[in-house]
């Protein structure tokens, strides 16, 4: 059996909204950080283009003059060697005579060092059109060429798709193992508080056939035979007592068997679900004391469609925790049907004036293991969200928790 049935609504719209989560999360990261650094890099390749262009001018005005010698030098040295990217300058045979930030020293003139230079060459020509420097105003003798290629900052950025696209299946695979190891922990939670519950639901009427069958033993050694004793027991009200428990059982095993398909929904009137509710506490308040009231207030509302079983455990779940939180001198829990303002739908408010949740709880109390009792797995308020708005199509949510004052639940259903 299931908590979350693979064939459910809900199960499918979460699956496909955290597939989705995912995929649009991949893309617009992915996205975003291309266009970013796609930005970043045309800025930097224009601001290459531009200084080489320059470059080039100032070594063409300076070759013009045939004094120039040393502002050649210069040039050089002092500007084009302070460049942040990589520059040859050849003769117009392709000949390097200068280069800088290719990885080859100044002085480094070997047959090795120079055919490195030529396939440094190619690969710059490949990215960028060689600067022709000419010699005098008409610009017709070609006397050099000016090679040049990216900053090793743009040749990083070039990698930083890649880094991006790394960083985000890092984070895809991180999300997965953490919704993974979520949903085992939370499974974990689930069925450890089922078997609590399942215990809790079936010791009350458990417990009161065995106070049955023992009062009945009593009775039966007290008279002269097995029959006798029976009849002054007026067995016919026993029976009715112990058919009352057997039923109960009945009825729990059901819920239990919900919770482990898609229910099936059938109109019903909920002001008579309440008030079966109703009754069933009000024949044990006693034991909790004599100054609790649990009051049922019935407004005129239209059916809804629901599964009787888990919605009455829905009920019998809020009330029980309104006469664990209340004192049992003056505790007062209400149970109210009223239609929404719209006509379109039926609310259900159970209030008490105990002693409240926490501040610090209470946008927590519908996860599992979540409570503010002693004793209890936290997983009344879980079970419930999950029969209302997974398997109802409602809504329940905590409407105010004031100590000692108030605390209510309101209940939302579609009406038929």
């Amino acid at each position: 059996m299931e908590i979350f049935p693979k064939g459910s609504p809900a199960y499918t719209k979460y699956t496909l909204l955290f597939k989705l989560f995912l995929i649009v999360g991949m893309a617009g990261f992915v996205m975003v950080f291309v266009l970013y650094t796609q930005n970043i890099i045309n800025g930097l390749k224009e601001d290459v283009v531009r200084i080489s262009g320059v470059y080039a001018r100032l070594w063409q005005l300076a070759a013009s003059d045939p004094s120039s010698g040393p502002e050649i030098n210069v040039i050089f040295e002092e500007v084009i060697q302070k460049s942040n990217f990589p520059i040859i300058i050849t003769d117009p045979q392709n000949d390097p005579q200068f280069w800088k930030g290719v990885g080859i020293a100044a002085d480094d003139t070997t047959m090795k060092s120079k055919d490195k230079l030529k396939t440094i060459l190619a690969e710059m020509d490949k990215m960028y059109n060689p600067i022709p420097i000419y010699y005098g105003e008409d610009r017709k003798s070609i006397i050099h060429y000016l090679h040049y290629g990216d900053s090793p900052i743009v040749q990083q950025l070039r990698w930083m798709p890649f880094v991006e696209g790394a960083v985000v299946a890092a984070f895809v695979w991180i999300a997965i193992f953490v919704f993974r190891n979520i949903k085992r922990s939370e499974q974990r939670s689930i069925w450890v508080g089922m078997a609590k519950e399942t215990a809790h639901q079936l010791g009350t009427p458990l417990s009161s056939l065995l106070g049955w069958l023992e009062l009945i033993r009593m009775k039966i050694k007290e008279g002269d035979s097995p029959a006798a004793g029976l009849e002054e027991m007026n067995i016919s009200d026993i029976t009715d007592k112990m058919l009352s428990d057997v039923h109960r059982l009945e009825k729990i095993a059901n819920r239990f068997g919900q919770i482990g398909s898609i229910p099936e929904l059938k109109n019903a009137d909920i002001n008579k679900i309440v008030n079966e509710v109703i009754d069933y506490f009000t024949t044990r308040i006693p034991n909790q004391g004599k100054g609790v009231d649990l009051i049922g207030r019935y407004g005129e509302v239209k059916e809804v469609r629901v599964n009787d079983e888990l919605i009455s455990w829905v009920i019998e779940n809020l009330v029980k925790n309104s006469l664990e939180a209340i004192k049992p001198d003056f505790g007062r829990i209400m149970v109210e049907t009223k239609p929404c303002e719209d006509k379109n739908c039926v609310k259900l408010i159970v209030s008490d004036n105990g002693r409240g949740i926490p501040p610090r709880m209470q946008k927590r109390i519908f996860y599992p293991g979540v409570t503010s009792k002693k004793r209890g797995w936290g997983l009344g308020l879980t079970l419930a969200k999950r029969i209302i708005e997974e398997y109802h199509g409602g809504k329940i949510r905590l409407v105010e928790s004031v100590p000692a004052r108030r605390t209510a639940f309101e209940i939302t259903l579609p009406a038929t």
